[in-house]
């Protein structure tokens, strides 16, 4: 049932803490909230709601709140639910009166959310976030006439790949589901299976890669016993969903380690995972999903996060990226500048697009701005580092496009927070003057008047 938000109260009671007696008017987060378009988020978000059937749901400024702290401050379901409890400024935000001693939900619920809003609704939070940054200063309208873009890999929770970890994983799970499914096998050779796995570690490390192939040599013709097996005894159309799901999984696995340029399977519980590699020296390879980043040249604010399927050619996402940007602000950059992984798909009636360092640009525009393409590169690693862009855990290719607009939607509500922040210390005539008082103290004033630090 659609969410009624019952916690406004008439009248103030003997023995209740109220929020508003305890917090600081001129925090931040609080008058960051004032600023948040609370009536627009439940106008929104109240139509996932069935209007007249079950049990009210909890208040969506709720939802929505825990949502957008939990990217500012990058932390996991359960560690936000922990501290919510603990900072009144949080439920402030929340929209809550009273201080509260208990956690207001469980962390299944906040997952549930995020299924029921799905990617459309990430989106309308980015877009609310993109408003609340030209609305408070943190972004000029004039910004959004130079973008840049670049793509970005968001690794998966899944462990690293090996073959011999994958075929010994799928060979218990096919083995399980076919004894549910009421099959008889004469071997299972699930008792050899840690002991070929850690012999193919050991080989390995040791550089022994005649005797490595030869163990996984063996895991391979076990599984693939256990395949036929399982074929033999119920033909195609007679098993059920999971046993066929487990057993095209062995069955691909099978083949990607007799075929080695067949499309290889990274995570049994993440099929969708893709090897990305970014040319790092330090992780050649990043097992995750590709993410198109588009940001402003000047303010460096988040106008899209993309998680794309796959390893898609970057030159490809320039042209879908300036639509979603066009959805969340309502205009189209005049200038986007990109770097040279998008040579031979730049060409798009949407935006001109200048590869930097390629040629010269046309156009003051983009000569001006021309050295802000780097300028990315450090927004995604704050998106890594600050949010949670460095690790995925929603579940799917869903659950990636999901994320990656929240990380966004994280690190915009962080710089409005700053840039409100920084509005109300250089409003402060006390702070300032302290201000002044430190940099005329430690530096030293040059020919034109200007201080520059001591040396």
């Amino acid at each position: 049932m659609t969410p009624k938000d019952k916690r406004q109260q008439p009248q103030k009671a003997m023995f209740e803490t109220y929020l508003e007696d305890i917090i600081n008017a001129r925090h931040p987060l609080v008058r960051m909230a004032e600023r948040i378009d609370w009536d627009n988020c439940e106008q929104h978000f109240g139509p996932y709601w069935c209007a007249d059937n079950g049990r009210p749901g909890h208040p969506i400024r709720l939802h929505v709140g825990l949502q957008m702290l939990k990217h500012m401050q990058g932390l996991s379901d359960r560690e936000l639910l922990d501290q919510w409890v603990e900072n009144p400024y949080w439920q402030y935000f929340c929209g809550e009166d009273v201080f509260q001693h208990e956690t207001p939900m469980d962390e299944s619920t906040m997952g549930r959310f995020r299924r029921r809003i799905g990617e459309d609704g990430a989106q309308a939070l980015l877009k609310m976030t993109v408003e609340l940054g030209e609305g408070t200063g943190t972004v000029r309208p004039e910004s959004f006439r130079v973008a840049v873009m670049d793509t970005s890999v968001m690794p998966k929770a899944v462990a690293h790949p090996s073959d011999a970890k994958l075929m010994a994983r799928s060979h218990r799970k096919l083995v399980s589901r076919a004894k549910a499914d009421g099959i008889k096998f004469r071997q299972t050779y699930e008792r050899s299976l840690d002991t070929l796995v850690w012999q193919v570690g050991r080989y390995a490390h040791a550089r022994q890669y005649r005797r490595m192939h030869r163990k996984l040599g063996k895991l391979h013709g076990y599984l693939g016993r256990v395949c036929n097996d399982i074929i033999r005894q119920q033909p195609y159309g007679q098993r059920s969903s999971e046993l066929d799901h487990h057993l095209y999984q062995s069955l691909r696995l099978l083949r990607q380690y007799s075929e080695p340029g067949h499309k290889r399977l990274y995570s049994l519980h993440e099929p969708e995972v893709a090897c990305i590699a970014k040319g790092k020296a330090r992780t050649p390879y990043e097992f995750g999903s590709k993410v198109n980043v588009v940001t402003t040249a000047d303010e460096g604010f988040v106008l899209d996060c993309q998680a794309l399927k796959g390893n898609a050619y970057d030159g490809h996402t320039a042209h879908q990226g300036l639509l979603r940007v066009f959805k969340h602000t309502g205009r189209f950059p005049l200038h986007t500048l990109v770097d040279r992984g998008y040579r031979g798909g730049e060409h798009t009636a949407l935006s001109q697009v200048h590869i930097t360092g390629k040629k010269k640009g046309t156009g003051t525009a983009h000569e001006q701005h021309q050295h802000r393409r780097n300028s990315i590169e450090p927004i995604i690693g704050h998106m890594k580092h600050e949010g949670l862009l460095d690790r995925c855990h929603l579940r799917g290719h869903t659950g990636d496009r999901i994320h990656a607009v929240l990380c966004a939607v994280g690190f915009n509500l962080r710089k409005v927070l700053r840039h409100l922040a920084w509005l109300f210390w250089l409003r402060n005539p006390v702070a300032f003057r302290r201000w002044v008082e430190t940099l005329m103290a430690h530096s030293v004033p040059d020919q034109n008047g200007r201080f520059l630090p001591a040396v």
